[in-house]
């Protein structure tokens, strides 16, 4: 009851204040205006004002407060709060006290003969005064509210520790205190173990990362936010175990890719993610270019409602397409996925079509009506267990659906076709890789076909995250408390975020003069093993302890180690340091359209043993499972 009296009381009384505040500040600037002015005239005179100078400084006074607060105001030093002041106030301080500094010298040249003589040392004292006095008082308020704000004991602040080096951190404090809400700094652990001792803000660098653990119960911190997004692979290992010994949360700063064209904010902090504990190459784009390519073309996306295509039209839309065609046989991922960038992007012209790329007479009607004059070749069957059981439906929907597209592409003369190709499709085992390997000979084959449309090809790894990968999988069988099976022990792959992917197919298709299979440049293949080990710390468990990893050998179709080039392709340096060309060679087009009216006679008839013979024939040493 108290409390509520109290607030009560409160309110009422900043109802009364608030009103006042800006008359408060130039109020208390005057004051400071004043006590600068008399203390450069002290100073000059050691103490001891003769009364000459005195009346002269008073009679000069009126017109030292016009001219300052004139440039006070220009500089809108009167509005800025107080708390939230930062070095760029400090300058705008030092540019009003100077500019009122030359107009008071210039002012007193015609006004000395009527207000008497005032030293030039007074006005050059008066502006070093004004900094200080302005400046200090500015700083003092932010740091007495900071000072309040660590001793404070509220409960809707969490007590946080900082992980990373002073330049990572730093920031993020000056952040934090700045602004308040839902985060307190109370400690800071460098990897450097010489910072131990020094202070950021008055937060202090309590160690290295061996002592995580022990400064989070010294510092009865609640929250470790991980701050340092290039930490070296070992380190960040490191750094999750001590996590996990302290028992307390931890969270991480998004990196510099993630948190594009805007400076750190609170909301971006987020729990970390496996991705985060892989490594993975930094991934830049030249953004204005892509922009360039993109901006007031009309794009298709087919397989638009997929992992890989629903990231597409998001990375799209920013770039303002004059129409983004989502192309889909899935009616529901297809709705969501155009709910999702109608709302964020109510700007751009996006139409969202239920088609197959298995209808060619659909497809051949739906590009004659809406000219694309880009198209991004997304839709696919992905899944290689289920492609080996099918491989008629693999050849169906990768090889010959590619084929239709294509070739209603050539026929409304789209400047730029480019099809997402997987490392499946490099020196193949199973049916699904066979098919993406004869899409991309079929699509590279086409290329020169017609004097408008150029054929790319962009070749990358897994991703993480998409529909049906091995992590939604693991999470699944974690969140069941295990075990989590992987097939083979030393089994690898190369991984890469979706979004990460997306930019990387968008960098190179801007790149593509046509023929190119680029293939994007992943880091270092990762073993299945270590994944599954990475995210059951990430729970908070040991593996093989709390939550068992077990092996099943390898699927039907399932290849050890994932390549990028096949045999006979070499490897020749892009621009880009993430995409490399795949340089081979590959027959004509006429010679493709003959193979692949074969495989459409061997998919009516649906006779599967006579389509894994065709595979043989057609790509070198291509050795299937025996079913």
């Amino acid at each position: 009851m108290k409390l509520i009296v109290r607030n009560r009381i409160t309110d009422k009384l900043l109802a009364i204040i608030l009103p006042y505040k800006y008359a408060a500040v130039i109020l208390f600037n005057l004051a400071i205006f004043c006590l600068a002015y008399w203390a450069s005239y002290y100073l000059r005179f050691e103490g001891l004002i003769p009364e000459a100078y005195m009346a002269i400084m008073i009679r000069t006074m009126p017109v030292v407060l016009v001219v300052q607060v004139g440039f006070f105001l220009y500089h809108d030093l009167f509005r800025g709060l107080w708390r939230y002041v930062s070095f760029a106030d400090l300058q705008n301080i030092l540019r009003a006290s100077l500019m009122s500094m030359l107009t008071l010298v210039v002012l007193d040249f015609f006004l000395s003969p009527y207000l008497g003589y005032t030293p030039r040392s007074i006005f050059a004292l008066n502006c070093m005064l004004l900094v200080f006095l302005s400046g200090g008082a500015r700083f003092a308020a932010r740091h007495f509210r900071e000072r309040y704000r660590l001793s404070d004991g509220s409960s809707n602040t969490k007590r946080v520790m900082l992980v990373g080096p002073v330049m990572e951190t730093e920031p993020i404090i000056r952040e934090m205190l700045a602004h308040g809400g839902e985060y307190l700094p109370v400690a800071v652990i460098d990897p450097n173990i010489k910072m131990r001792g020094y202070r950021v803000y008055d937060v202090p660098i309590v160690g290295g990362i061996p002592q995580i653990a022990r400064a989070v119960e010294k510092s009865m911190v609640q929250e470790i936010i991980f701050a340092w997004p290039d930490a070296p692979e070992d380190q960040l290992s490191d750094i999750i175990e001590e996590c996990k010994r302290s028992q307390v949360r931890f969270k991480k700063i998004p990196s510099l890719s993630e948190v594009i064209g805007g400076r750190f904010r609170m909301a971006d902090v987020r729990d970390i993610e496996l991705e985060d504990l892989l490594p993975r190459p930094p991934i830049y784009i030249e953004r204005d270019q892509v922009r360039d390519f993109i901006h007031q073309r009309s794009v298709l996306i087919t397989g638009a409602g997929g992992s890989i295509g629903s990231e597409l039209c998001r990375q799209l839309a920013q770039f303002q397409p004059k129409l983004l065609l989502m192309v889909e046989r899935n009616e529901n991922s297809l709705y969501e996925t155009e709910l999702a960038l109608k709302r964020r992007y109510p700007d751009t012209a996006i139409e969202a079509l239920i088609a197959s790329i298995n209808d060619a007479p659909g497809l051949n009607l739906l590009l004659q009506k809406y000219q694309p004059e880009i198209i991004f070749h997304a839709a696919a069957y992905k899944h290689v267990p289920l492609m080996e059981r099918c491989p008629i439906e693999a050849a169906y929907n990768n090889i010959l659906g590619t084929r239709n597209l294509v070739n209603a592409a050539l026929k409304t003369g789209t400047e730029y076709f480019v099809m997402i190709s997987t490392d499946k499709a490099v020196n193949p085992t199973s049916a699904m890789g066979a098919s993406k390997h004869l899409a991309e000979q079929y699509v590279r084959a086409c290329n020169g076909n017609s004097d408008t449309t150029k054929f790319i090809i962009t070749r990358f790894g897994n991703v993480l995250g998409s529909a049906g990968s091995v992590i939604p999988i693991f999470k699944t069988q974690l969140a069941q408390g295990g075990p989590l099976y992987v097939t083979h022990p030393e089994i690898e792959r190369f991984f890469m975020t979706i979004p990460e992917a997306v930019q990387l197919v968008l960098q190179a298709a801007y790149m593509g003069k046509g023929g190119d299979i680029f293939v994007l440049k992943m880091g270092r293949p990762v073993k299945i093993r270590e994944l599954a080990e990475k995210l059951i710390l990430l729970a908070g468990k040991t593996p093989g302890k709390d939550i068992a990893i077990k092996y099943t050998g390898l699927r039907e179709g399932e290849k050890m180690y994932e390549e990028l080039f096949n045999e006979g392709e070499l490897s020749q340096p892009s621009h880009h340091p993430l995409i490399d060309y795949a340089i081979g060679s590959v027959e004509s087009k006429d010679v493709w359209e003959r193979h692949l009216d074969d495989i459409q006679c061997i998919v009516r008839r649906g006779d599967a043993e006579n389509l894994i013979d065709k595979f043989k024939i057609l790509i070198k040493n291509y050795s299937p499972p025996q079913h």
